[in-house]
């Protein structure tokens, strides 16, 4: 069994399964703003409520893992994007203080700061994470020591046009996510309010997911691009991603909106798993001039891999813990999503 690549599938598994989870939390955070009255925006996070810190456990557990598993890419990666992680790491604290601190002061002025500030976090954490997925396929300047360059201006130099539009499709898509959780969540007037921004929010989702698509074919190969003559079988994976989103959008048609969220559901994930398939075995791709002989790029030996400084010993302890462990936290989302499956409604302990 090669472990590298078991846990390189691990990590696909948590990075997903955070991006599904905590992605409806950051759309419902994004359209907050579309809500004018305070009771509808209280309904709107409160529809989140019981479950979003409970989704951040997947993000939280995956870095966990790159650290242990693939020490140093963790290095590496931290080495040369200090100035962007520090950016996501206040956003995500500020958005869970957000969240907490809004009604603890009746003045209307103070939650609609607060409320903001929750908009605004979630909005840069969609654009980030998108952004870093472009820059994975564009591929990263990476010297012989294994160290990132993000060069002196750091993370303007990751804002180039594919990974911005990557991360301009992560919001549109997980804005739709977000929306269609919402309109199964609540219902009369909210129900209408997210009615009314669903089309908007899906037409935007197809334009700029057209747009990175025909930009990354006629860029020509990447870093992070997969070999078509040598993974012809791989062709598939983009495809399906495509099919998920035509079927989201006839979903919407009909007004099946339980379908429609599976759709985003597995347009997001294959997303992911094209980035993922694409840039196997490395994690971190780096930029180099592609070879047309070799079908491949000349600087790929400075490619952070799945094979750098990974112990065996402690993969095998990993996946020990990961096969107890991951089953467990899944039961415990089952049990918190039947247990708040209802309607949401407003009471004495909403926010």
């Amino acid at each position: 069994m090669d472990l590298n690549t078991v846990w390189f599938g691990l990590l696909g598994v948590l990075f997903i399964a955070y991006a599904v989870l905590d992605g409806f939390d950051l759309g419902v955070g994004i359209i907050l703003p579309f809500f004018k009255s305070d009771e509808e925006r209280r309904l709107a996070l409160n529809s989140i409520g019981p479950v979003w810190d409970g989704n951040e456990v997947w993000l939280l557990t995956a870095g966990g893992a790159l650290f242990a598993a693939f020490p140093h890419v963790y290095a590496g990666v931290f080495s040369g994007l200090y100035s962007a992680l520090i950016l996501l790491l206040g956003a995500l604290i500020f958005r869970a203080v957000s969240l907490e601190v809004r009604s603890k002061c009746e003045g209307a002025a103070w939650r609609k700061i607060w409320d903001l500030v929750f908009s605004v976090c979630s909005f840069l954490i969609a654009l980030l994470l998108g952004v870093a997925c472009g820059n994975l396929v564009t591929g990263m300047h990476v010297n012989a020591a294994g160290d990132i360059d993000a060069g002196f201006l750091g993370l303007f130099n990751l804002l180039e046009p594919i990974p911005l539009f990557t991360g301009v499709l992560s919001v549109c898509l997980l804005s739709l996510h977000g929306a269609l959780f919402l309109r199964m969540k609540t219902q009369g007037l909210m129900q209408f309010r997210t009615d009314m921004i669903l089309p908007a929010i899906f037409a935007a989702t197809v334009i700029f997911y057209i747009a990175l698509t025909a930009w990354v074919v006629l860029s020509g190969p990447l870093p992070g691009t997969w070999n078509f003559e040598k993974y012809e079988a791989l062709g598939i994976v983009p495809v399906l991603a495509a099919l998920a989103l035509v079927a989201t959008g006839i979903f919407l048609r009909c007004r099946t909106f339980k379908l429609a969220f599976c759709g985003t559901t597995a347009t997001i994930a294959l997303l992911i798993l094209t980035v993922g398939v694409g840039m196997f075995p490395n994690l971190v791709p780096a930029i180099g001039d592609f070879c047309t002989d070799t079908k491949t790029f000349a600087e790929a030996g400075n490619s952070l891999t799945i094979y750098d400084s990974a112990s065996k010993k402690t993969l095998i302890t990993m996946l020990i813990i990961a096969c107890l462990g991951i089953p467990l936290v899944a039961l415990y989302h089952v049990l918190v999503y039947r247990a708040f499956s209802k309607k949401t409604e407003i009471d004495e302990h909403s926010y």
